[in-house]
């Protein structure tokens, strides 16, 4: 069991959610760690909605963009679902530049927050008949007449199997990727309404054999829905099919891809097997409920380990955002999206059908300016509508020394134990040159002192990482 304190505390809250506001730590510590975790993962889905037209309107994207970051930035009781909607839309990489329509986009990220703590079931099969999915993965174009196999392909690499198991094995073959793009026939996207549907006179009706020769080989007229848009039961549904396959281990192999995957996005990279089957356990348990994996990995040791919290580099969404709720800065969110570009994280675009990739790429030489850029902004924020930040706000300024100051700083950013202390001292001397100011109530030493070593701590390796 971990010492429930406000460093384990800041730690979950960056994780599963994007920080903590200034001095929201101690409630969270009162309430206990079961409480906590509870209370993040417990969120019913929600349908709300981003605006977007039906069409290409960069406008209309950046709309959309706004909303999305805004209510990233301001959620509390349901900053994980927030934070595993973004979570999602990396996993179900969909771009809008293919896609080039923002109300199919907005319906995706909806689709995220209404499932993304639910049934891991029904959130595939929602994001079969997604529109921006038909639209970006060519599904609209499959039919028992005309076969695609993209999405089929992506379903069992990216989605639901991965390419190979925990001991390097392939998962499906190239026969399994041609029957399964058989079994995703027959959607289509309403122009009117931008939803996809089931035509089942273009669903491909035949029986199909998946992972042949395999203990856990299916034969059946496998598929996804009814022209009603009734999920097919158990014994046809493909998603059923897919999570009754079994690794050379002889473990489900979806519960170990997952847990996998979400351990690394929270905690920290190569997991041990066992470790895996611990977390995935309740999830396996459940049914299949993601909130159920996440409280696994949220209650576990491993997770407050020293490796969970020095291994994982902020994507450009985390940094910016815990930074702005660090300082409680406040903003019409309109410039953030292209801060987040320019770090390398647009929006409804990821790179590729593979999402972004993460880790130590984020910090490539033209992003970490970029984010060294934003720090810069943030910290000399004087504006309601880009940004606004009030030093005052977060420090003491009756401190009568740069060192209380310095390591009350460190400690709104939640780095104060991580930080070297040649680091810290070369804060101490910025904020003490050319001498040490009298008084750390002065507006000149505030704008001019206090801003500037904000911008330095948020420049910080220490912060970039959590």
């Amino acid at each position: 069991m971990v010492d429930w304190n406000t460093e384990n505390v800041l730690h979950l809250l960056s994780r599963a959610g994007f920080g903590a506001k200034y001095k929201e730590a101690p409630g969270w510590v009162r309430r206990g760690q079961a409480l906590t975790v509870e209370l993040l993962v417990s969120q019913k889905g929600m349908s709300a909605k981003g605006p977007g037209t039906p069409d290409a309107d960069p406008e209309s994207l950046a709309k959309l963009q706004t909303w999305w970051v805004k209510r990233m930035a301001t959620q509390n009781a349901r900053r994980l679902q927030e934070k595993m909607v973004l979570f999602w839309h990396d996993h179900f990489a969909t771009q809008y530049s293919v896609v080039k329509n923002v109300r199919q986009m907005a319906y995706q990220n909806r689709t995220f927050r209404l499932h993304g703590l639910g049934s891991f079931k029904t959130l595939v099969q929602e994001v079969t008949r997604d529109a921006a999915m038909l639209d970006f993965l060519d599904g609209k174009l499959n039919s028992k007449n005309n076969r695609n196999e993209n999405y089929g392909r992506e379903l069992m690499e990216l989605f639901v199997l991965g390419v190979v198991d925990l001991d390097g094995n392939e998962n499906y073959t190239q026969q399994d990727v041609e029957n399964m793009a058989r079994c995703c026939t027959g959607f289509q996207i309403d122009s009117a309404t931008d939803l996809g549907f089931m035509n089942p006179a273009r669903f491909d009706t035949s029986a199909k054999v998946l992972f042949l020769n395999e203990p856990f080989e299916a034969v059946g007229k496998f598929g996804f829905e009814d022209g009603s848009g009734v999920p097919f039961p158990p014994a046809t549904n493909v998603i059923d099919v897919l999570f009754r396959h079994r690794d050379t281990d002889g473990e489900l192999t979806m519960p170990r891809f997952l847990a996998k995957k979400l351990w690394e996005y929270f905690a920290y990279p190569s997991p041990s097997k066992a470790l895996i089957d611990e977390v995935a356990a309740p999830f396996i348990a459940g049914g299949f409920v993601i909130r159920d994996l996440l409280r696994a990995i949220f209650l576990h040791d491993d997770f407050y380990s020293e490796q969970a919290k020095t291994s994982s580099v902020k994507n450009p969404v985390e940094y910016a955002l815990s930074a702005m709720r660090a300082t409680k800065a406040s903003s019409n969110y309109a410039q953030i999206p292209d801060h987040l570009a320019a770090m390398g994280m647009e929006l409804f675009d990821p790179p590729s059908v593979n999402g972004w990739s993460n880790g130590a790429a984020w910090l490539s030489t033209g992003q970490f300016l970029n984010r060294f850029e934003f720090a810069q902004a943030l910290a000399a924020g004087r504006d309601v509508k880009a940004i606004k930040m009030k030093p005052t706000q977060i420090f003491d300024d009756d401190a009568t020394s740069a060192d209380q100051v310095v390591d009350e700083l460190l400690g709104v950013f939640g780095v104060a134990a991580r930080v070297p202390a040649g680091a810290r001292q070369a804060l101490i001397d910025y904020l003490n040159d050319p001498t040490p100011p009298s008084s750390f109530s002065d507006p000149t030493v505030i704008e001019r002192k206090v801003r500037g070593v904000i911008a330095l701590i948020l420049q910080l390796p220490e912060f970039h990482i959590h």
